[in-house]
């Protein structure tokens, strides 16, 4: 893993947004918060982090949607003082990012969270009503322009483990179709010495 250079936590926010409203399963929520607040899509879709504007909206629709400055569900215990950095992983890298200590992850691992153990019980039946096929166009589309939005993972000074924060969809695409992962995949990284009271990240 390297680290290429620091970023602001609104671009986090801005990559954690696009990812979401990219998904199936939030994109309608979505829709709704930005009807709520009178913006178009494109604050999420095209996100332009460089504007205070955007950036205060997207921090408020993420707030309602995510409870990110209560630090409540998802980001319950989730640090105040993370360091945000793009990094640049190798696939054998990415494939070694943790999932979240959520039930759901934990059952379809098998209590690993480990997306290589994932792909495996996918491809051998273990997951009902999962299967490999639906997840190829998630993992092809790395070489789409644009490109979905980048994975988010966290972690403390010592670089492991790490664990992700959004894109656990697309994580398991591409342990099931390593195949369409570049050779260095970028990624938004944060780190905290205080990253193991995120009620997330509980790492034996």
């Amino acid at each position: 893993m390297r680290l290429l250079r620091p970023i602001t936590e609104d671009e986090m926010v801005a990559v954690f947004l696009r990812g979401e409203y990219a998904s199936e399963r939030w994109r309608e929520g979505l829709h709704g918060l930005l009807a709520r607040h009178g913006c178009a899509e494109d604050v999420l879709r095209r996100p332009n982090a460089a504007d205070p504007e955007q950036n205060a909206l997207r921090s408020r629709i993420l707030e309602d949607h995510r409870a990110w400055e209560r630090r409540d569900g998802l980001f319950g215990g989730f640090p105040h003082d993370v360091e945000w950095f793009r990094a640049e992983l190798e696939p054998h890298e990415v494939l070694e990012i943790l999932f979240i200590h959520w039930d759901w992850w934990l059952r379809v691992s098998g209590g690993t969270r480990r997306p290589l153990v994932t792909a495996r019980r996918i491809r051998g039946g273990e997951v009902a009503g999962v299967t490999a096929p639906e997840h190829e166009p998630l993992a092809g589309a790395l070489s789409a322009t644009p490109p979905p939005a980048e994975l988010i993972a966290v972690t403390t000074p010592a670089h492991a483990p790490l664990v992700l924060l959004e894109g656990h969809f697309r994580l398991t695409a591409y342990a099931l179709f390593p195949e369409h992962l570049p050779p260095k995949l970028e990624i938004l990284l944060g780190v905290s010495e205080e990253m193991p009271r995120w009620c997330m990240f509980q790492v034996d």
